[in-house]
Parts: C-alpha cells; structure tokens; sequence
C-alpha cells in the first residue's frame, strides 16, 4: 500500500504522485478525482470561543459578596435558621397596626420622629415627638410616649389642662380586638402648627443622623416645601425649648428663589443642606442662607442624600431614572459639562428616541459610575451598616438594591417584587436593624420585605388612601437597635396617621 502524501495522491495506471487540485469547470468528476476527494483531508474545525467567565459568574459573585456582608456568611444552609430572626419575620408577617383619630391631612407628605431634649419647667427632659407634614403645607408636632405611660407635657399637667388633643389609637389590623397597647400620640395644635404656602417637600435632622450618635441632642429641624408657583421655601424649626419656633431661611447667592424643592439632606456637621430642585442640585449654608449649585440637570432632582462614609459626595436621583455622585468638594465658578445616557421610553417614534437618548448636566460627576433605574426616582438610601449598598425606588415600581462598588456592571444585588406604583411619590422606610423594608403602594396596601432575601413577608390594606410615607420610631440607644422591629414604624397617608408593631 502506497503511503499517503499531505497534499499529493497516487494514481494506480500512471504509477505516480499527483498534486490535489480543484476539479476543472464543466469536466465530470473521474474515479481519480473521486479517491482523491476521500484522500483529501478535513478541513480543521472552528476554534471554540473562550466561555466569558466573568460574565456567567457575574450574578454569582454578587450574590456571594451580598451574603456575606448582610447574612454574615456566604454559606446558604435551609435547615440552619437563626430563632430570633424567624420570630421577627414571623412578628413581621402578621404586623399589629392602629390608627390615630384627628390626624387625618396631617402626614401624607413627610414624617420624622426625633427623640430631643427639650427644657422645661421641670428641667431638660428627653421626648419623642413625632413631625408630620402634610400636602395642603401644614406643619404639626405631636407628642409620642410609651404605650400604656400617661404622657403629661409636664410632670403635674394632663394634656387637656395644657391645650393638648389627645389622638386616640384604634386597632385596624387585626380586626379582632389587640391586646397590645399602641403608643400614644398627643397634638398641640395652637403651639405646633405651621401653614406653609404650598405641600411640605422634606424634613430632616439637622446634624448627624448614624444610629451610634446621640439624637436627643438634635435641637433643630430643616423644613422645606415644593412652593406655589415654583417658588419653594426653606423653615428651621427649633427644637430646643417649647412652645417650638419655625423661622424661615431665604435663599441667597445664585440659588434661584423661584425653584420648586423636590428634596433635601443635611450633612453630618450640621452647617449644610443639600435641596434638590427642578433646575438641579445645591448646597447651602443653614446659618447664612447663601448657596450654589453643585449639579445643573434638565432632569429635576426628586431625591438626594449625603454619602454617609463620604460627606464631600451627595448621590442625586433625577426624574429620567438616572442616580449620580456628585463631588462637592470643589465647586468652580463653572461646573463641568457632561452628556449620560437616558432611559429610553415605549411609544415613541425613533426620531424622538434618538433626541432623548442623551441629556446635559453640569457637576463634578464620573459619567460611568452612574445608576439607572426604569422610570423617575421616589427615594433612595443607603445601608448604614454597609453604606456601599444602596436602595432605590422608582414610579413604575421598582425597588433594588446596588452595590456601589460594582456601579459599572449595572446589576442590582437583591430586587423586591410585588410593589405597586405610577406616578406617586412614594417614600419607604428602612428599620434600624435593617432587616426590615417596608413601603405603600397605589393600591393602598403596605408591604414588608426581608432586606436580605428580597421575601414578601406580609401585605396588609388598612388605609382608602395611599400610604405614601414610611418612618421608623425612634430607639432609645444603639443596644436596642437589634431588636428595633419591636418599636414599630409611622405610617402617613391622607386618612390618618398609622404605628405598625
């Protein structure tokens, strides 16, 4: 048997090596030819792609990362589980929640529950009272104690001496009858009340908000509104004697007066506010009113924070979706110009896609590092415990949480389903354990999830409006932050005013 030669085959009559060629056009294919084609060899297969890890493993690695940080092991055992932890999913589940009577219209818009020292005729004592602004502008302060303590604004004085109204709870959920006392809610009307021009936009502390400081010594309070007309307002409400002062702050340097306030953080020193705005974002001093902007957007600002770790950053979520990090640090006399990408919307026609797939803003911002969420932001806020987590909240009804050290990949660590929103301005509320989310929804239900898991604990409807603002109570120091699921939150809507066990 003749060798076979790479390239060369043998033909048996001529006794001799030939060179394989193509087959000449028109000719029939010979017997030589036809031997050479089975002699001819295969033609190398196709190199594989190389598999792209880092893509396939990309969810893994978070999911892994997540586990760790917040479950405090990256190892998922089902038949292992924590008993204190499945008692208060199981007290989150079935929630006891009542109904505060003559607080309807008082906090639809925002709620904060401040734990101060105020000076009184019986020296300085520590109170909890609860701020509650609502969307017709009015501003109340109500005082909260203990469930089952007779809460006197003075040690000798019962609240109808002292021209106070008590709210008294009604149980709504469950329907039977609770045996668990509620807080107690007491409303001084002709010495906490602030009509403002338009709907209350935010309230916050004035000063450091981390669970390890010590609140009660917060003695003021930043108020702002939306504005009639887009002419929004700045009040600063002091906190530190009774009966309580609200003063106004006017707006000074470039911020334009005639802006309507979406939004506004403090930042941990106390001396500086940050609002955001329809125009864009700015930073101002609460003592002197003098301000300038940090961030110019054609998008309006609906929600803002101070980085918690990083005081010099404030994270801004704008109306198309998009969340950016702001560098506050410097502020030049002109803000850098950059172009991000905007969410793209259904119904339109192509033209109009492609001028709205690019938006303008002005600020110290990395464009890479942006978030984009579906529809326009509602709320935003980071995890104290690990501020690189980050949860957000828009108006088609999503919910996520990011980890900000994997911002470039885009991928959200943890989703939470079953949220219900389109258009509502809606703020939800973080348990100061944070193992708890809890939020309203258009369809009037309020709902709570496990941080961790992403689980739908528990749906419940107890208010014909929506609830659209979430507060968590107040703790009395960082060793009961562990067990802060027993001291409940505050809920607002139009109907009245809620506590959640």
């Amino acid at each position: 048997m003749r060798p076979e030669l790479p390239g060369f085959y043998f033909d048996e009559e001529k006794k001799k090596y030939f060179a394989i060629r193509g087959p000449i056009p028109g000719s029939k294919p010979s017997s030589s030819s036809s031997s050479s084609s089975r002699t001819k060899q295969k033609p190398d297969p196709k190199p594989l792609k190389e598999p792209n890890y880092q893509k396939r493993n990309k969810l893994k690695a978070l999911k892994l990362l997540c586990s760790r940080e917040l479950s405090g092991s990256v190892l998922v055992n089902k038949k292992k589980s924590n008993f204190k932890e499945e008692i208060e999913k199981t007290q989150a589940s079935n929630p006891l929640v009542w109904r505060y009577d003559s607080t309807e219209n008082l906090g639809d818009a925002a709620l904060k529950e401040f734990q101060v020292d105020i000076q009184t005729s019986q020296g300085l004592t520590r109170k909890n009272i609860l701020v509650a602004g609502s969307t017709g502008g009015c501003l109340s302060i109500l005082r909260v104690s203990k469930a089952g303590q007779v809460p006197p604004f003075d040690e000798f004085e019962t609240p109808a001496l002292y021209g106070g109204t008590e709210c008294d709870p009604v149980s709504v959920l469950p329907y039977k009858e609770n045996k668990r006392e509620a807080p107690r809610l007491i409303w001084r009307p002709a010495h906490s009340h602030l009509h403002a021009p338009s709907s209350i936009s935010s309230i916050q502390l004035i000063g450091s908000s981390y669970p390890s400081d010590n609140s009660h010594h917060i003695k003021r309070a930043l108020i702002t509104t939306l504005g009639s007309s887009g002419r929004g307002s700045v009040f600063i409400l002091s906190l530190a004697e009774e009966p309580y002062i609200v003063t106004p702050r006017s707006l000074r340097g470039n911020v334009s007066s005639e802006c309507t306030i979406w939004t506004s953080d403090c930042s941990v020193s106390g001396t500086l506010a940050a609002i955001g705005t329809n125009v864009g974002a700015a930073l101002v001093d609460l003592e002197t009113g003098a301000g300038s902007y940090f961030l110019r957007s054609e998008s309006d600002v609906l929600a803002l924070q101070f980085h918690q770790s990083k005081g010099s950053i404030v994270q801004c979520g704008l109306r198309n979706g998009a969340i950016v990090s702001v560098d506050v640090r410097e502020r030049p006399s002109r803000l850098t110009r950059h172009q991000i990408r905007s969410q793209s919307t259904s119904g339109t026609s192509q033209a109009t896609a492609r001028k709205k797939e690019w938006f303008k803003l002005k600020g110290n911002i990395n464009p890479s590092h942006v978030l984009y969420m579906p529809s326009s932001l509602t709320c935003m806020k980071t995890l104290k415990t690990y501020d690189q987590y980050l949860m957000a909240s828009s108006m088609d009804g999503t919910i996520k949480l990011y980890d900000q050290r994997m911002v470039k990949r885009g991928v959200a660590v943890q989703t939470y389903e079953g949220h219900v929103n389109s258009h509502t301005r809606i703020e939800f509320g973080i348990d100061p354990s944070e193992r708890f989310l809890m939020s309203g929804g258009e369809d009037c239900y309020t709902r709570i999830w496990s941080i961790k898991s992403g689980q739908l604990l528990s749906e419940n409807k107890f208010s014909n409006s929506v609830p659209s603002v979430v507060c968590w109570s107040a703790v009395e120091g960082q060793s009961e932050l562990k067990d802060s699921i027993v001291h409940g939150a505050w809920l607002g809507s139009r109907e009245a005013i809620f506590n959640m066990f």
